[in-house]
């Protein structure tokens, strides 16, 4: 395997110009040898990366072409799981990420909701999802990855990975054809009404932050990205195809270590992570943790998004790294990607500095204007707060089998169709945009979006409970903790700690409250409404 070059990479018209399937087609003519996935010792290049999804999208597409469909990945992080994303595009079909930690029944909801043709999974994850959801797994053609690789009724799987690299190892290419208004994948957020919604994001709105961010941090075939965010966390599209697009490398964090701090900055040190994207949670843990070391790490840009960082802890990040480093600040929904940015400059972190970095500016392909309570543009000079409303090709199409919310989520300003984010914006005299907080129950758990609401509707599903009510417990030092409260429905005595197990069985773990309490009534404010916050003052601390 022949040495990597910090040298930018010279871009050609590949076939599916436009297309994150582009991207990689343009790496392996260009760079075969360079490192493409770094899994602990393991180390593919794009070559053998190419090779595999080859064989994966053959096997995929043997009982018919999967163009326009959609393909559920239900995997841990690893070589498998990044050559399986890739076999799905080049088949002309959606991937659908699945939260590995997801209990089986919300993993059926995903894929009932998606329509999935194909389920890559492991054998375990296979049975559990027609033990536990039987009907969603009829119809559903499985291809297993893992040790007890067979196909069989056991299993449920219809192939298996061994077996496609083995019989389609000399297979031709497969390329279905893809244009850049082709859905890419769809991400599952948290819904209100109980059920996760998808976010239908297309290749061209995947290329715009992509393209942008290898420009803006000057990519080269020398870098390596860390992918510290799940798959089925939008945070992930920069690292996988930010690579790609540079013919870089990949360094793929095991999950085992993802909320060690310790353990993040060895690895950044020992994988020689150049470039670094993560909620800023994780960033704390590193700098925080005894003997997490970041002065000798290779990192160049260090990039984050999904939380607020306050400044003073922003301070000892700087602190820690190696000079020079950029820091960046990332803004924006699953449903715009991210959409506005700010470099972090010697006055974000001064003393006198206010107590979170600013979102910036928009991207050069977002278009952004504050929405006042009347629905009206708020004027670009003064420093109040609106609701910030994003236009332009990153945005989503909509919400996967749902036009109702799609046309909720959207408005018209000046003839052109905007986003409505839900998040109030103020602008700053110099005119960078301030993140205020949130219009609605929409919170941010460890950087996931969370609707209180979706939690409030698995807990209302119990017939021992008559009312429930999920409220977050903010805290000033980052780690914002969920608390459940119920009422008892007559007859009944439910146990906090069942309804925490049932939970679990429902919601992936970032969702289960950490503190559920019975309580005889709950608080409600003069208007009649139920008072959140008082409820929220009811959690002992620490608790």
């Amino acid at each position: 395997m022949s040495e990597q070059t910090d040298v930018p990479v010279t871009r050609r018209t590949p076939a599916h110009e436009g297309t994150l399937t582009a991207l990689l087609e343009t790496a392996v003519r260009d760079h075969p040898d360079a490192v493409a996935v770094r899994e602990r010792r393991r180390r593919v290049d794009y070559r053998e990366l190419d090779g595999v999804s080859n064989c994966v999208a053959t096997a995929l597409t043997g009982p018919g072409p999967l163009a326009g469909r959609r393909v559920g990945v239900w995997l841990n992080k690893s070589v498998e799981a990044v050559a399986a994303l890739h076999a799905v595009l080049r088949c002309g079909a959606a991937y659908v990420p699945i939260d590995p930690t997801a209990p089986p029944r919300r993993a059926a909801a995903v894929l009932a909701d998606s329509g999935a043709s194909w389920l890559i999974t492991t054998p375990e994850r296979a049975r559990s999802l027609r033990h536990h959801a039987p009907r969603a797994a009829d119809g559903l053609a499985v291809l297993s990855v893992g040790a007890d690789d067979t196909a069989s009724p056991a299993t449920g799987a219809d192939a298996t990975w061994e077996e496609a690299l083995t019989r389609y190892a000399d297979a031709p290419p497969v390329r279905a054809s893809v244009a850049p208004d082709d859905i890419a994948y769809l991400l599952y957020t948290s819904g209100s009404t109980g059920t996760p919604k998808g976010v239908v994001l297309t290749h061209a709105a995947a290329r715009a932050f992509v393209d942008w961010a290898a420009d803006e941090f000057a990519l080269t075939s020398g870098d390596v990205l860390a992918s510290h965010a799940p798959f089925h966390f939008d945070l992930s599209v920069l690292d996988l195809f930010g690579a790609a697009a540079c013919a870089g490398s990949v360094a793929l964090v095991p999950e085992s270590a993802q909320g060690l701090g310790r353990a993040l900055a060895r690895f950044a040190v020992e994988q020689e992570v150049s470039v670094w994207y993560s909620v800023p949670t994780a960033l704390r843990r590193m700098v925080e943790a005894p003997g997490g070391e970041l002065a000798g790490a290779r990192l160049r840009v260090v990039a984050f998004a999904g939380e607020e960082y306050p400044t003073r802890h922003l301070r000892a990040l700087h602190g820690a790294l190696p000079t020079g480093t950029a820091l960046y600040n990332l803004y924006g929904p699953t449903e715009t990607n991210v959409c506005t940015f700010h470099r972090l400059g010697p006055d974000d972190l001064a003393e006198d500095a206010p107590p979170a970095p600013p979102i910036g500016r928009p991207c050069p392909y977002a278009t952004v204007f504050l929405r006042g309570p009347d629905g009206a543009a708020l004027p670009e000079t003064g420093e109040q707060a609106g609701e910030l409303c994003v236009a332009g090709p990153s945005v989503m199409r909509g919400y996967w089998n749902d036009t109702q919310k799609t046309a909720a989520a959207f408005t018209e300003h000046a003839g052109r169709r905007y986003h409505r984010t839900g998040d109030l914006v103020r602008r700053r005299a110099d005119g960078l945009l301030v993140y205020v907080g949130r219009e609605d129950t929409m919170v941010k758990v460890k950087g996931h979006r969370v609707e209180l609401g979706e939690i409030e509707a698995v807990l209302d599903g119990r017939g021992d409970v008559a009312e429930a009510v999920c409220v977050i417990i903010r805290d000033p030092e980052g780690g914002d903790r969920l608390a459940a409260f119920v009422t008892a429905a007559p007859g009944t005595a439910p146990d906090p700690r069942e309804l925490r197990r049932h939970c679990r069985d429902f919601l992936p773990g970032y969702m289960v409250p950490e503190h559920v309490e019975v309580v005889p009534a709950l608080d409600y404010t003069s208007t009649g409404k139920i008072d959140r916050r008082s409820l929220a003052l009811r959690v002992p601390a620490g608790r």
